[in-house]
């Protein structure tokens, strides 16, 4: 593995949100993440694949990727919400920058190297990018994913959580059979079957996302392990 092929395209196609042309590239292959919440693990950037990523969100164009998502900037401005955490002006952007070079090989899913966990959807949801794509990944060494797209991508159940901002939110995708991924202020109370997530501030960052790989969908209905909330950041 070399450092241009450090990253790999795999998917490039329409979106499953509204049909625009869409690029999955996966970065972090050859090359060790120092995230301190993550981990080390390679990310997949879902990106429009002919709008710049700032641009997107300037335009709105970044539905194709983020779909109804309320902590989109455009969203999150009329609701007075916070706003997503990623900024498209750094990693997004670059990757988008080494995707229109031409420095990313593509790569059957299948063929992802399995020795380390991966984090679906670093920007973008993974309900943009079909479902088969998810399913080819090598997941033994465990994977983290969260979509917005719950009501509207079942197939995704057993891979990512559901990415909720409210209770009633999170009791509804439960009651569909979805785990939960909630996100909450600082105070809120935790829902019976909630814990903090462990990578998290509030709970003292015991460990990182890619040795705890709780966030990685639903077993079914005998899954009983816990559902998520942290702190909005």
């Amino acid at each position: 593995m070399t450092a241009k092929n450090n990253g790999a395209i795999l998917y490039r196609g329409p979106s499953r949100l509204d049909g625009s042309p869409i690029v999955a590239i996966i970065t972090g292959l050859a090359t060790r993440s120092r995230n301190p919440k993550t981990g080390d693990m390679p990310q997949v950037w879902i990106l429009r694949s002919h709008v710049p990523p700032v641009a997107a969100v300037a335009s709105g164009a970044d539905a194709s990727v983020c779909g109804d998502c309320p902590l989109r900037p455009s969203l999150a401005k009329r609701t007075e919400a916070a706003p997503c955490y990623v900024s498209t002006i750094h990693a997004p952007r670059a990757v988008y920058d080494g995707f229109k070079r031409g420095i990313y090989p593509v790569m059957a899913p299948s063929d992802v190297p399995a020795d380390r966990p991966i984090r679906i959807g670093a920007y973008g949801d993974p309900g943009a990018v079909p479902t088969a794509v998810w399913r080819a990944l090598p997941r033994d060494a465990g994977h983290t994913g969260y979509s917005h797209q719950w009501t509207r991508r079942p197939s995704l159940r057993p891979l990512v959580m559901a990415s909720v901002e409210t209770a009633a939110q999170a009791e509804r995708a439960q009651a569909a059979g979805w785990r939960t991924f909630r996100t909450t202020r600082p105070g809120d109370p935790l829902m019976s079957g909630e814990i903090s997530c462990p990578a998290s501030a509030e709970a003292g960052k015991r460990t990182t996302c890619a040795d705890c790989g709780l966030c990685d969908g639903s077993q079914g209905p005998n899954d009983q392990r816990a559902n998520i909330a942290i702190n909005v950041h």
